[in-house]
């Protein structure tokens, strides 16, 4: 049975400088860190040089942490004339990610497709087509792109995502696998994670429903109906060792009065007391 680390992303802290993140995250409990690397975040590729990059790889090591995964919200499928602006930005998160590397080994860098990509039904063999074009710069970068199916995007179930990993077979191609996205649509979870975890390089987690006006809702992890105590429990049968990531939604850290250390501790406490009745 292999032991399942906490990952906490630092999406969920888009004010706060990173180098008060890691260190504070680290002291709760967390035990991996995803760095988001998007517009509006100052770990954004454009916002860090050289140094900052140094800075920033050394602090995650100093802390304990793994290699960074990387999350990105690219639309990543989109078609047209901004296609070579997404691959721009796709190319600059990569060399991020390897510069934030203290290993060898690939980085992940998670993303979903883009609610911009064309429908699943007629267009599908054209989204394969462009994450395997995508994929190859992910490798040249050492880097793996894990593709998260979402709801309401056109990758959105976990028969999709499996047909999607068998038609590209590509090496630099996986799944980010958010358990909420197929939660909120009341698919059987145990069915969702024995689909989609072989194919896994990275996972998020967090609850949510959909509200009477047929509107999703996500709420932080234990928040609501999703059973983490069995989630857990299915990982640990399959004896995943993928780092679980707190991800808290837009939202939610979007509101008011959103605390993130709150949600961060909340998080944690919830994780991990699913993760210690899984014996995982």
């Amino acid at each position: 049975m292999g032991y399942v680390k906490l990952g906490a992303g630092t999406y969920a802290f888009r004010d706060v400088d990173v180098f008060e993140i890691l260190p504070r995250v680290r002291r709760i409990g967390y035990e991996a860190i995803e760095i988001l690397a998007g517009e509006g975040w100052a770990t954004a590729p454009a916002c860090l040089n050289r140094d900052d990059r140094s800075r920033l790889s050394d602090a995650i090591r100093e802390q304990g942490f793994d290699s960074p995964a990387l999350m990105a919200l690219l639309p990543l499928c989109e078609e047209g004339r901004g296609q070579p602006v997404v691959d721009a930005e796709f190319r600059a998160v990569c060399r991020l990610a390897r510069d934030l590397s203290s290993s060898d080994a690939p980085t992940v860098l998670s993303s979903p497709i883009g609610h911009q990509s064309p429908p699943w039904d007629s267009g599908r063999t054209r989204i394969a087509d462009r994450l395997v074009a995508l994929a190859d710069i992910a490798q040249e970068h050492g880097v793996i792109l894990a593709v998260e199916p979402h709801v309401g995007n056109p990758l959105d179930s976990p028969e999709k995502a499996v047909w999607l990993m068998e038609q590209t077979s590509h090496p630099a191609l996986r799944l980010n696998f958010d358990i909420s996205h197929f939660h909120v649509q009341a698919m059987d979870v145990r069915q969702c994670i024995e689909a989609c975890l072989p194919y896994a390089a990275h996972i998020h987690v967090k609850d949510g429903y959909i509200g009477a006006d047929g509107e999703v809702v996500f709420q932080l992890p234990g928040e609501g109906r999703l059973d983490l105590g069995e989630y857990f429990r299915i990982l640990a049968e399959h004896n995943s060792t993928i780092p679980v990531t707190a991800e808290v939604s837009a939202m939610i850290w979007r509101r008011p009065d959103y605390d993130p250390w709150a949600a961060a501790e909340q998080s944690f406490a919830a994780l991990d007391s699913a993760r210690r009745s899984a014996g995982s």
